[in-house]
């Protein structure tokens, strides 16, 4: 069963699909899934030295597509070990991947404001997740599954080295070290390794916010800053970085405030998602972005920021 819902951009709401594996209830952005198939494990191919999580590849439709078993992965005990399972069919980062669970409940339209961050001690768990959300007494986690692919398949995470600093040239890096770059991302470990490869080639003073209403926050208390000391936000904010998925502010909402409600039009916006597609670019483009690539393309992003650090193009 296919589902293809878009919501308008702008409006800081999501549609959440409430996955089941073993009695966890996990959510994931329904822009990710492309649709719900029946798992049949006699479809599926078992490789030689897969990895653990991987239970193998199967065709869709013509084309191969690993599977995950988000059981193992999770070390969470399916409840049914049947052929009643669902496989959730998602493209993400350009990649598309099948991750068997135990059922699918349903769909959930909500707003990213009630959608929480972790706290400091869940964040420390070993489970892959960014956020959470109650629905009606239920807490629904939300799956990083980014992450997961980074661990099973390091080539498609955050994992691939940058330009070598050593050979950045002394105006290049003294010009990426003046630049303030604000970046708004809410998983741990991608903040982590983009602050660190940024930081590789020279971008050192970044303001790092796990949320879009933290991030907005900031821009505000910095608008603020700026206006009563007669300076531009520029001075403050040399170019922001955002993330799409975040909780309680997401990233298109919170480029339509820079650059409509707070009309900071001379402020670049760089949008980096996993989400990123035809479609979701002219979203992008219909909310401001100065710009927009996929995850993890380290390099396009740096290229982007380069452009607006040394005003190139």
């Amino acid at each position: 069963m296919a589902h293809d819902i878009l919501l308008e951009s702008g409006t800081n709401e999501a549609e959440i699909a409430e996955l089941i594996v073993g009695s966890q209830h996990f959510g994931v952005n329904v822009v990710k899934i492309k649709e719900f198939v029946q798992y049949d494990r006699l479809t599926v191919t078992k490789p030689p030295g897969r990895h653990s999580s991987v239970q193998g590849i199967f065709l869709l439709r013509g084309k191969t597509v690993p599977l995950i078993d988000l059981n193992a992965h999770l070390a969470i005990k399916a409840e049914k070990l049947t052929a009643t399972r669902i496989v959730v069919i998602t493209e993400f980062n350009g990649i598309v991947m099948g991750f068997i669970i135990d059922a699918v409940d349903r769909i959930h339209r909500v707003s990213w404001k009630n959608i929480q961050p972790l706290s400091a001690m869940l964040q420390a768990h070993p489970l892959p997740v960014t956020s959470s959300v109650n629905i009606k007494g239920t807490e629904i986690m939300m799956l990083d599954l980014e992450r997961i692919v980074g661990e099973i398949i390091p080539s498609a995470g955050f994992g691939a080295p940058v330009s070598n600093p050593k050979l950045i040239e002394v105006s290049i890096e003294e010009a990426r070290k003046a630049y303030k770059l604000l970046f708004a991302e809410d998983s741990n470990t991608i903040r982590s390794h983009v602050t660190k490869a940024l930081k590789a080639v020279g971008y050192i003073n970044i303001m790092g916010y796990e949320n879009g209403q933290d991030a907005y926050e900031a821009i505000l208390a910095l608008q603020k800053q700026a206006e009563a000391e007669g300076r531009k936000i520029n001075d403050f904010i040399s170019l922001a970085i955002l993330d799409i998925e975040m909780p309680q502010l997401d990233g298109l909402t919170l480029c339509k405030r820079i650059k409509f409600d707070l009309g900071m039009t001379s402020l670049p916006v760089l949008i980096f998602s996993s989400l990123i597609t035809e479609q979701m670019a002219l979203k992008c483009e219909k909310m401001g972005a100065d710009g927009y690539t996929t995850k993890p393309s380290m390099e396009h992003l740096i290229e982007m920021i380069d452009k607006f650090c040394f005003k190139k193009g």
